[in-house]
């Protein structure tokens, strides 16, 4: 490997869960444990570190991108809005609803800024027309900050928090934007754009600024150096990679969701771990998911 070529790397099946779509994954501090949605599967999945003891439960829809609060009950984007749900009881609590009325959308991407903010945005899933918004809410009210997107993925933070990273998978690019998570967001640029490993979907930032990137149809997880430089390649025995996160106790390991959607029996039989949990350790550390910190809890 000489200076300029990116490291390659393997990760290793945690889980056969067989997720028709898994993403949102995310490692909870509070209870040691993984927890990401299957979102056509409509089941909310959990285990483990080490993929023990994993868990499923049946969703009343399909839930896209979640946070945990202070009481372990979810701020929930199910396909079509905001919800505050308890996955225990099964009840729900509508904010908002996202897009009523227009065909084809739901909501897709989402995760927290630094200061507990929820950030999300959706899919036109036909043919990923540019129709979608980015919000964000902070239980008292929704700010657009993106609009005229076909595929939201790729929401990330900066460690300091002073940058959003986000990409809009009907291309191949991701963007940093100047974030102020009381503010508008700033200018964006283009932070890298990788032509060969299908496009981009879930994100996350690790302690040192580095972005892991998942790669729908790629079969990889790209990480990229805070300047934007390619320099390391995970690749899985599976095509559809759809998102990531850092956790375990030690915060130093990567954990990985797959999809079996749009793959037929044929590619399903050569690639059986399809729609699995894969993880593998890292040399370096990641931050605290956090959790969803409401300015005032609201139902309107």
């Amino acid at each position: 490997m000489t200076a300029h070529e990116p490291q390659e790397l393997g990760a290793d099946l945690l889980l056969d869960c067989e997720n028709q779509l898994g993403e949102g994954i995310q490692w909870n501090c509070t209870d040691q444990r993984l927890y990401w949605t299957d979102i056509f599967g409509e089941m909310l999945w959990s285990c483990d570190a080490n993929g023990g003891d994993p868990r499923s439960i049946p969703l009343p829809g399909k839930l896209c991108a979640f946070a945990f609060l202070q009481d372990q009950t979810l701020l929930a984007g199910f396909s079509d809005g905001l919800y505050y749900f308890n996955p225990q009881s099964g009840a729900r609590d509508k904010l908002r609803g996202y897009q009523p009325g227009v065909p084809n959308t739901r909501m897709n991407d989402g995760n927290l800024d630094r200061e507990g903010n929820f950030v999300i945005g959706g899919i036109n899933e036909d043919s990923m027309a540019p129709t979608t918004p980015v919000w964000r809410w902070n239980g008292n009210g929704c700010e657009t900050l993106l609009e005229n997107i076909g595929c939201a993925n790729s929401i990330c933070f900066s460690p300091d928090g002073t940058l959003m990273y986000f990409a809009d998978s009907a291309g191949t690019a991701i963007y940093a934007y100047d974030y102020d998570a009381q503010g508008a967001l700033g200018e964006g640029r283009l932070f890298a754009d990788i032509k060969g490993y299908g496009v981009p979907d879930g994100s996350i930032v690790d302690a040192e600024g580095h972005l892991w990137n998942a790669r729908f149809g790629g079969g990889s997880v790209l990480r990229f150096t805070p300047e934007g430089h390619l320099d390391k390649v995970i690749t899985l025995p599976v095509p559809n990679v759809t998102c990531c996160c850092i956790g375990g106790a030690n915060l130093d390991r990567l954990f990985i969701t797959t999809a079996r959607v749009g793959m037929d029996a044929k590619a399903l039989q050569q690639t059986p771990q399809a729609g699995g949990l894969f993880a593998l350790d890292i040399p370096v550390k990641g931050l605290p998911h956090g959790q969803f910190i409401p300015q005032e809890r609201t139902s309107t």
